[in-house]
């Protein structure tokens, strides 16, 4: 199908493909004409299939400079040519049509043993939008290929297309099967599959079989998978610290989360307690005080909290969320603990002596007045407000603020 519409194409696509290799230096600019261009030459085709006419494009492209040996050279500017059609070939593939999904195979399988055929990354940009039943057909289809002929660049989706449809031990002979290494960006989507379905004995045995020689701590991007396998999978207490040493360069609590969620509630509880001490150290970095606030909250360590509040909280008229939250519960849950903060808070604020810190000292009276109950408790606040208006009796806005107020 895509040979014959290129040749019914083939002299737009020689015209195209004379424009890409025509000067010694091509602007963005530049490509962005031909390409517009060649969709003007393809959009007259289009008018019965729009898919047809795209692949027969993208074919004869390629093909030519297969043929004439020019894809090295100016390989840049045919990825391109050829990204820009496939992204309108992504908004009108019928995955459904037989013919589409057939011609797509074809031409991959046609240049299987040729690494510079820009159709394994076309193809892998299609089976994210298709269903399982359509990329177990493309898989079918594959296993005509053999194996050890298969580019490098087939090898790698290929083998993503087989975890999809479940076949795991051909999605890593094929990848065996080439003579040369891969990076962790090429295989990142596999071990993200992988990860997905809590595959993790796999997981253990392609990092021994595809990364040999690589130490715990050098994954590259495949880092937070390893090491979310050594907390599901390894008992080693030695990786387990390294594990932990790494999440400290960097804190983030969802990650954490992630990392833990393998582990019984007393193995996290009894972990939080080990890292608690080596986040307060890291306090200045905005990442590590925002999970330390988190921790604070959902593990209940508001007396760790109040103290935080006490010695850290310098600005309360600019609290973020994280901390918001976490004084809100301490209120609710230990009132006794909330109060030393408001006391502190609101002295910080009046002495700041503008207008609106006056008047979020004011609101965080009111709130304070919330946390004593009864008779005598409220005696104490009523002592508390008395003194303060004493302290600060020549602070006229602030005094004019606290009768705007129910007290």
């Amino acid at each position: 199908m895509a040979n014959s519409l290129y040749i019914e194409m083939e002299q737009d696509v020689l015209y195209t493909y004379k424009q890409i290799i025509s000067s010694r230096y091509v602007t963005n600019r530049s490509l962005e004409l031909i390409t517009n261009d060649a969709k003007k030459r393809i959009s007259v085709r289009a008018a019965t299939s729009a898919w047809r006419p795209l692949l027969g494009y993208i074919d004869g492209v390629f093909r030519l400079s297969f043929e004439k040996k020019s894809y090295h050279e100016f390989e840049r500017r045919f990825l391109y040519l050829f990204e820009a059609l496939n992204d309108d070939l992504l908004e009108v593939a019928p995955y459904d049509d037989q013919a589409f999904l057939k011609a797509l195979i074809r031409l991959t399988i046609e240049y299987a043993h040729v690494e510079e055929s820009p159709w394994p990354e076309i193809l892998f940009q299609h089976t994210k939008k298709m269903e399982i039943a359509q990329i177990e057909y493309i898989y079918d289809e594959l296993t005509a290929i053999d194996q050890k002929a298969c580019s490098r660049s087939l090898a790698v989706i290929y083998s993503y297309i087989s975890i999809v449809v479940g076949k795991e031990m051909t999605a890593l002979t094929l990848l065996t099967n080439q003579p040369s290494t891969f990076t962790e960006q090429e295989l990142h989507p596999h071990f993200a599959l992988l990860k997905k379905r809590s595959r993790w004995r796999t997981l253990d045995q392609w990092f021994k079989k595809l990364f040999p020689k690589r130490n715990h701590g050098q994954f590259g991007s495949l880092q937070p998978i390893w090491d979310e396998l050594q907390t599901a999978y390894s008992s080693n207490s030695d990786q387990q610290e390294s594990i932990w040493n790494r999440w400290l360069l960097s804190p983030n609590d969802q990650r954490f989360l992630q990392l833990c969620r393998h582990l019984q509630k007393e193995q996290e509880h009894a972990l939080v307690e080990q890292l608690l001490p080596e986040l307060e150290k890291r306090l200045h970095q905005l990442e590590a005080a925002k999970t330390y606030e988190k921790w604070l909250l959902r593990y209940k360590k508001f007396d760790l909290a109040k103290e935080y509040f006490l010695k850290h909280e310098l600005e309360p008229l600019r609290m973020r969320n994280e901390k918001v939250e976490l004084l809100d519960a301490i209120s609710k849950e230990q009132p006794l603990l909330a109060r030393p903060i408001f006391h502190q808070m609101v002295v910080r604020l009046v002495e700041k002596k503008s207008r609106v810190h006056y008047q979020q000292a004011a609101s965080y009276i009111k709130n304070l007045q919330l946390l004593y109950v009864g008779p005598e408790e409220e005696e104490r606040f009523k002592y508390f407000l008395t003194k303060l208006k004493k302290q600060y009796r020549t602070y006229r806005a602030f005094v004019e603020e606290l009768k705007q107020i129910d007290l």
